[in-house]
């Protein structure tokens, strides 16, 4: 018998494997050395229906539960014919309390399969299990409890990741792909199976209506809410500065997909996805134009998931973030991002209804999480703690000098940087453009070179005497903390300069 996964994909109901999705795989060679007669039938019957109703995910973890239910059974008693209450009862006693929040999944395999009125489950089942008390797995706590490892980034880690991510790719050291890869899911929280996703005909320059500082739309499909797979899409608005390397992206896929196969229409090549995976499409190269584009209209080339999560946490490891919390180097994934962006956005005062949006869920129930636990008040940073925080943030990039004439562009009248009260304070070592706010933006830029005797303390003081004054005009902590990632890298380099005059004292 044949049956269609939500996915789309077909498989035979007697085979060993299913493959419900590109990144769901079910293995079934257990079935026939555990289950007997009617039991075995009635199992590939609720689970073939299962797969034509639900989403790969829940398929696989119902019966990998049912799975572990058949293994107990196995260890007692060998093959296995029937499921009655009694085994329920006697499982359901070995669990842990929290190996239970995961009977939910059993359960409604269960009452389906009564449903359904397949055979091999006898009927008292239903009276045993309509009677549970079942325990779900417990949500938000990473958020609740605001945990440095699995929780929400810290306003510090947040701009620290943001800053290194910018200067690796300005430095080439990470590749296009995976920039964009991590900068959208910095920017909008969407689930990695969503960015796997999407495809280049998603990315669309916005309408005339929309707001100028729009530079890209990303229609991003739905994932848990949609029955079929890319029939729903949800928009994300990209700012022109990020817009530019995402149609970069575009632009470097289209080429390849052109080199491979000159002969296809761009349209054909508009379906190809934003991060394909290029061992499925060098695969087939050889095939007929007609195959490569209906490869092309379905899921074939595009990654896995998981692909997608491993990626972004080799990316961000890389850079080396130092968390102010752990006093190690920041651990980043995807689930962390989200909880990231639907946090910082009730600290700025939005709503459930729009914190649900952001994170593209159906309702506003799973965000009251962030809404009930905004922090009260952000912990002033002032010169005492910016000094404790300087050596373990490390949010100053650039490098020390000595004097003017030892920096690069030292020569360059026209490098200098100067403060508010008219010192210098620096060299920028850059040869482009640059736009930022100098001195603040500079003390956090890899290009910047303070000199060891300008006088950073007034830079210092200038910040400090700023955040006051925004604090006492909003009343409100975190605007007012705005500028803490600079200060820290200003008390840095007030630190370094100390060193350094140690330094130059001790060797006369």
């Amino acid at each position: 018998m044949k049956v269609i996964s939500r996915e789309g994909y077909e498989l035979d109901v007697e085979d060993v494997a299913w493959v419900l999705s590109r990144d769901v795989t079910v293995h079934l060679a257990w079935v026939r050395g555990s289950l007997d007669g009617e039991l075995r039938d009635g199992f590939l019957s609720v689970a073939s229906w299962y797969v034509s109703k639900f989403a790969p995910g829940t398929v696989m973890a119902a019966l990998r539960e049912f799975r572990n239910f058949i293994k107990f059974l196995t260890h007692r008693a060998g093959r296995v014919v029937c499921v009655c209450s009694t085994d329920l009862i006697n499982y359901r006693n070995t669990l842990s309390e929290q190996e239970q929040c995961r009977l939910p999944f059993l359960v409604t395999l269960l009452r389906h399969w009564i449903r359904l009125q397949a055979p091999g489950i006898d009927k008292e089942v239903l009276k045993t299990i309509s009677i549970w008390k079942l325990k779900n797995s417990p949500k938000g706590v990473a958020v609740r409890t605001r945990c440095s490892k699995k929780g929400p980034l810290s306003q510090l880690e947040y701009e620290g990741l943001t800053d290194r991510l910018v200067q690796a790719f300005s430095d080439r050291s990470i590749s296009l792909s995976s920039y964009v890869l991590a900068d959208f899911l910095i920017s909008t929280g969407r689930r990695p199976s969503q960015l796997g996703d999407i495809k280049l005909v998603d990315i669309k320059r916005p309408d005339a209506g929309v707001q100028e500082e729009c530079g890209l739309v990303v229609l991003v499909p739905r994932r848990k809410q949609a029955r079929i797979w890319r029939s729903e899409f949800k928009p994300a608005y990209l700012t022109h500065e990020k817009a530019a390397p995402m149609l970069e992206l575009v632009e470097h896929t289209t080429r390849r997909m052109k080199r491979l196969w000159p002969a296809l229409s761009q349209d054909d090549i508009d379906q190809a996805p934003l991060f394909p995976s290029w061992r499925n499409v060098r695969r087939a190269r050889g095939l007929p134009l007609a195959e490569v584009r209906q490869r092309l209209r379905s899921e074939a080339f595009h990654v896995r998931t998981k692909s997608i999560g491993t990626r972004l946490e080799r990316t961000v490891a890389r850079l080396e973030v130092p968390s102010e919390r752990t006093r190690k180097s920041l651990h980043v994934f995807p689930l962390r991002l989200r909880r990231t962006v639907a946090t910082r956005a009730a600290r700025e005062g939005l709503g459930t209804v729009v914190i649900a949006e952001l994170l593209d869920h159906t309702d506003d129930q799973n965000a009251r999480v962030y809404t009930e636990n905004v922090p009260e008040h952000v912990v002033a940073i002032d010169a005492a703690v910016a000094a404790q925080l300087a050596p373990i943030v490390q949010a100053f990039s650039g490098m020390l000098v000595d004097k003017e004439a030892e920096a690069l562009r030292g020569n360059d009248i026209a490098s200098r940087i100067r403060c508010d009260g008219g010192s210098n304070v620096g060299t920028c070592g850059s040869f482009g453009f640059c736009g930022a706010s100098a001195p603040l933006a500079c003390y956090t830029c890899k290009a910047f070179q303070p000199w060891l005797d300008a006088p950073h303390h007034e830079v210092l003081d200038r910040l400090f005497q700023e955040r006051e004054r925004i604090r006492s005009i909003t009343m409100d902590d975190s605007i007012a903390a705005i500028n803490d990632r600079t200060i820290v890298a200003v008390s840095q380099v007030i630190a370094l300069c100390a060193r350094r005059k140690a330094e130059l004292h001790r060797h006369g």
